[in-house]
């Protein structure tokens, strides 16, 4: 804040450095019109009002927690301390490795840098400029001239200034937690691979061992002159292939892990292996119409570009007001033989050729842009609710499937050919092969339900907040809002 009194000190302040520079002592009319000093010292302190950010990692943190349960945190892994709430004895659950992302991600933690520039801007268009003073230095004749001057144009400059930057820091601010929901559907995504190829291996050392059975038996047949040579041959190709499907799908999970560490921001520190937490899915019973409009209440990215729009139509005003960008009211002192003279002065940059028609074209340019990025984003997210909306009900749809019909069937079906075999009535390798088919049911049933858990994080996204969750321990604070 600024006050009389500290104006009044650097009045005197800058008055003494001229005794010093010119040997003379300042015009006394130049010392005693504390009138105009008291008043500008009294618009300045009108003016400089302290200008706090609107928005800082508190409020990105806060906004994030009550629409994905996890906030921002800090984190320093390199020495193995995590996030509070974050217990890894146990192995790294889904919700643990949201935390870990939020506090670790090297892209999201410099995306949050965005902020400080924000709050930055924020600061510098509340400065108030510095007065101006110009002094003719007393050699021989030359008699001494002073005139102290401060700039007017900032009365109607910087409000709009201060205007533009509170809209950008708070569509600085929607952005980030868009970001931020962002990378914990990236993270949910990825922790789904990992836990689906290590499904995917089980079932494989599940149907490669049914497959060397049914290859050793078919064998021991062939000998016995039961079975051909070719089928023998058959059943240890097919042996073969398992082995060497069984050798990518390790591989592709040491993809998908290395792809869920780098989005940890955990490259190059050790961590325990993923674990999936089972927990029940809610169903969705509720119409894509309010789906829709609870997303384009609550998605930030279109907050932002609300913001956006506010923000270019604040800057049109801003360009037209800043034609006259000189404009200043001071004092003039001087000698004028053997007296001192004083009166107002007055410093004004005529705006006869330049009036900034540059600046409002670009100004309103920059407008119809923001104006179709708005209708543009507003587009896409009734885009991208519809199609999350109709893959989770595919998806549950084929869930229900393999859950209820299929997988029963195939139970009942070897449990059928084992008593079958116990009566003599098959042979073993009848049993095999019918086990063989319940482990690829597995294997699609397995696929079907990470394909539930992508839906309804591509959902949730699409959403801009959690869906409502079965469990009520976890539950928090959605932004779906229902009638």
């Amino acid at each position: 804040m600024y006050s009389a009194d500290k104006f009044n000190d650097a009045f005197f302040f800058g008055m003494d450095c001229i005794s010093l520079l010119t040997g003379r002592t300042p015009p006394d009319e130049l010392r005693g019109v504390l009138w105009w000093r008291s008043a500008l010292a009294l618009l300045l302190s009108g003016l400089a009002g302290c200008l706090a950010p609107t928005q800082d990692l508190g409020t990105v943190s806060t906004v994030l927690r009550q629409r994905s349960g996890h906030g921002l945190g800090a984190t320093n892994t390199a020495t193995g301390r995590y996030p509070e709430g974050v217990i890894l004895e146990d192995g790294l659950g889904e919700d643990e490795a949201v935390t870990i992302a939020l506090s670790n991600n090297p892209t999201f933690r410099e995306l949050l840098t965005d902020l400080g520039l924000a709050q930055g801007d924020l600061i510098q268009a509340g400065m108030l400029p510095n007065p101006h003073l110009a002094m003719l230095v007393p050699v021989g004749v030359k008699p001494l001239e002073l005139t102290a001057t401060y700039p007017l144009q900032i009365l109607w400059l910087r409000p709009r200034r201060v205007s533009v930057a509170v809209l950008d820091l708070d569509r600085t601010a929607e952005r980030l937690v868009q970001s931020g929901l962002d990378l914990i559907r990236d993270v949910r995504l990825a922790f789904t691979e990992v836990a689906l190829a290590g499904e995917r291996l089980t079932v494989a050392d599940e149907t490669l061992a049914i497959s060397q059975q049914i290859a050793d038996l078919v064998q021991a047949r062939s000998r016995a002159g039961d079975a051909s040579e070719l089928e023998a041959a058959t059943s240890r190709l097919e042996a073969l292939q398992l082995q060497e499907q069984r050798t990518r799908l390790e591989a592709d999970r040491a993809i998908a892990m290395n792809r869920l560490r780098s989005l940890l921001g955990l490259g190059e520190q050790p961590w325990p292996p993923p674990r999936l937490i089972d927990a029940p899915l809610a169903r969705l019973d509720i119409p894509p119409a309010l789906l829709i409009t609870n997303a384009l209440t609550f998605r930030p990215d279109l907050r932002a570009a609300e913001l956006g729009m506010e923000a270019a139509g604040e800057r049109i005003g801003l360009a037209r007001a800043e034609v006259v960008t000189m404009i200043a009211a001071g004092i003039n002192v001087k000698e004028v033989g053997s007296e001192r003279v004083n009166g107002p002065a007055l410093d004004l940059l005529v705006p006869i050729f330049n009036q900034n028609q540059g600046g409002i074209a670009l100004s309103r340019a920059r407008f119809e842009k923001a104006v179709l990025q708005y209708a543009t984003v507003r587009e896409r997210i009734v885009l991208e609710v519809r199609e999350a909306h109709l893959r989770w009900l595919q998806a549950e749809t084929s869930l229900d499937q393999w859950d209820l019909q299929i997988l029963p069937g195939l139970q009942d079906m070897v449990g059928g050919a084992e008593h079958a075999f116990a009566a003599g009535n098959v042979s073993y390798l009848f049993v095999l092969e019918s086990s063989r088919r319940l482990a690829d049911a597995r294997l699609r049933q397995a696929a079907a339900r990470a394909e539930v858990r992508r839906a309804r994080a591509e959902l949730e996204r699409s959403l801009g907040g959690r869906l409502p969750d079965p469990n009520p321990a976890r539950t928090t604070t959605p932004a779906l809002q229902t009638p």
